[in-house]
């Protein structure tokens, strides 16, 4: 049962009240005859459901005191008793908002019916705080930005995470400052005006800051239940975080997808420059330095190197360019491509290198820091074009993070890092390009000039490293671009013998080395022997330049197209060396020599030469084998022969 507490400087009637209630059920009420008692009870932690207090209390404490005491102090309502039959309670009693007021004399049923109602009502506003409460608590912690205006958008209230969202102080702020598109407010205020709620929908939006914000909105309008006024509820979830990440998301399958098509493209060209390479040398030996041909086949082979170099760059981007890290000197690596830098630049153009006595170390594959190097000088070159007193600088330095540091669009940990950055005093970049620019395929360069893959593959190479490429410019005052590698520390260990991709990489440089084509003569084209070659192949032109290379080298020939063909050849017909592609469908040209091994037990190990337009970092070139990277020259297929044949 409720408990109550009854205040009342007259003994007699605080007894009848108690036994009145007492016969009612209620548990037996305490009694106190000075307000004082009654306090100090209150503030040594004593609570009632209700209190029964004389408004006429003498002493040092007054029942209006009182009332209010328990109200604001203890949350316990009070029931008035008074001998004012003609007048309301004065002294200040009303503004502790009593349930009820009991005039004396009254009746047993009044007394009960009194009480009985006070303490219902007593329990409905301990219901509706409790729900104030927990609205309030859930309006001013809850993590969802929240507010409610004024029909004109005049922010009332507003919770911390509204203000924090928008760098205000939340009340007093103007709805229609938030948005980007003013028409969009007014679209709102539109909606809510006519009766409508509006749902969640995804607004542009602005901070106290300027700073722009993607956010999800929905509002409704509602009325004061005291006034009647018109307001508006509203309630934000912050999408900007959310909607980057669902932009890299985005931009990282694109790049994928591009990386996939890029391969691709590379590996059907190779395959197309390694019959146009094969037989423009082919026709060098059949018409002779002096025939007024022979320039034009010359001209064919530089351009076709020219082709290989983009497929290498295709190949880069996508991945598929094999990837050899050694310990290596960063300040070496600079100092042994300056020569070919200058030339990049020119001679009207200022370039110097800054290295230091500190030696940076790092592990990464020494040619496609090279390939970084030209991309980076010939960019800095072209945005020098036409201004006078142009410079290119090339700094080397070893530099410690002390803790986690955004570099570009990588973060990178704490720790040592060898730093290349080639800087020019050029035109400098936009803000609106500069987010473009390491982008496959983008470039601002005349048609003819760029293929918008220099960056893009600066970008690919600093990631396949563990590092970062960063970008510093100014419009009109030129740009920096600095590539962050990890150091490899004093105590490395370089890796022992050349990897498959090494080769791969040794391979592509002969191949692109002179003219585009190495030169060879008659005698460099022979098989001593006439050794039977089995050659295996996937594309008809590059077969059909193999068989033709080798038919002319005094060798014959079993071509197959797949790996299923050649097994079935090979039962038939017995050969002495296997030429075969490794990216074979089905069973690749690896897997391939593997079986046919099998049958070479008795003669020793299978001879093989592998080629590819495109070999994965993962595949493992068996032991003794040769590998030749698509486009190469019959001069240097023969080679690789003769080499795993062991003929001078």
């Amino acid at each position: 049962m409720p408990s109550i507490a009854i205040v009342d400087h007259e003994a007699l009637v605080a007894l009848d009240i108690a036994k009145t209630l007492e016969r009612a059920g209620y548990k037996a009420p305490a009694r106190f005859e000075r307000g004082s008692d009654f306090l100090a009870a209150l503030r040594a932690g004593a609570r009632w459901d209700l209190i029964l207090v004389d408004v006429d209390l003498s002493g040092d404490a007054s029942g209006p005191e009182v009332a209010l005491a328990a109200r604001t102090e203890g949350g316990i309502p009070a029931v008035l008793i008074t001998a004012l039959s003609d007048a309301r309670p004065g002294g200040g009693a009303m503004a502790a908002q009593p349930l009820g007021i009991l005039v004396k004399p009254f009746s047993e049923r009044e007394l009960l019916g009194t009480a009985e109602i006070a303490l219902v009502r007593a329990g409905m506003e301990k219901k509706l705080s409790y729900s104030e409460k927990r609205y309030r608590s859930l309006f001013d912690y809850g993590i969802s930005p929240r507010c409610i205006a004024d029909d004109n958008g005049v922010v009332l209230e507003a919770n911390a995470s509204f203000s924090n969202l928008f760098a205000c102080s939340g009340r007093g702020s103007a709805l229609a400052s938030l948005f980007a598109r003013p028409e969009a407010w007014g679209e709102v205020r539109g909606s809510i005006a006519g009766g409508r709620i509006v749902p969640g929908s995804e607004y542009e939006m602005v901070d106290g800051k300027g700073g722009r914000l993607a956010v999800f909105a929905s509002f409704y309008g509602f009325r004061e239940a005291e006034t009647g006024r018109a307001l508006l509820s509203a309630e934000f979830s912050d999408l900007t975080e959310s909607r980057r990440l669902r932009d890299e998301l985005q931009q990282a399958q694109k790049m994928e997808a591009m990386g996939r098509l890029a391969g691709g493209i590379a590996h059907d060209f190779n395959n197309i420059l390694t019959a146009i390479v094969g037989h423009a040398e082919m026709l060098k030996l059949d018409i002779g330095p002096n025939e007024p041909a022979y320039e034009d086949v010359i001209g064919i082979a530089k351009t076709a190197g020219r082709a290989s170099q983009l497929t290498r760059q295709l190949l880069g981007f996508s991945r598929k360019q094999p990837y050899s890290p050694k310990r290596i000197s960063v300040t070496q690596a600079v100092r042994d491509a300056a020569s070919l830098l200058r030339k990049l630049a020119g001679e009207s153009i200022l370039f110097s290198t800054i290295l230091p006595q500190t030696d940076p170390m790092a592990y990464a594959d020494p040619v496609q820091i090279e390939q970084v190097l030209i991309n980076l000088v010939v960019n800095a070159r072209d945005a020098l074009e036409g201004r006078s007193g142009g410079r290119i600088t090339v700094l080397v330095e070893q530099r410690r993070l002390s803790a986690t540091t955004p570099i570009g669009s990588m973060t990178l940990e704490p720790g040592d890092y060898a730093v290349i950055e080639v800087a020019d005093n050029g035109i400098g970049i936009s803000e609106e390009i500069a987010g473009k620019i390491f982008d496959p395929f983008f470039t601002t360069k005349a048609a003819g000039k760029g293929t918008g893959l220099g960056l893009a593959i600066v970008s690919s190479v600093a990631a396949q490293t563990g590092g970062a490429i960063g970008l510093r410019t100014k419009v009109g005052e030129g740009t920096t671009f600095a590539l962050w590698i990890p150091a490899a520390g004093a105590s490395g260990a370089e890796g022992a013998g050349e990897s498959a991709g090494e080769s791969a990489g040794n391979a592509a440089r002969g191949a692109d080395s002179g003219d585009g084509a190495a030169s060879a003569g008659k005698a460099d084209l022979a098989l001593p022997g006439k050794p039977t070659i089995l050659v295996v192949d996937d594309d008809e032109t590059v077969l059909g330049f193999l068989s033709y290379a080798l038919f002319k080298a005094g060798a014959a020939v079993i071509s197959a197209r797949n790996a299923g063909e050649a097994m079935i050849l090979a039962e038939r017909h017995s050969f002495d060396l296997l030429v075969a592609d490794i990216n074979l469908p089905g069973l690749d040209g690896i897997e391939l020599a593997a079986r046919l091994a099998a049958g070479w037990l008795e003669r020793g190990k299978l001879p093989c030469v592998f080629i590819s337009g495109r070999i994965d970092e993962t595949v493992a070139i068996p032991e003794g084998a040769a590998f030749l990277e698509k486009p190469f020259t019959p001069g240097e297929l023969i080679a690789a022969m003769r080499g795993v044949l062991g003929s001078p």
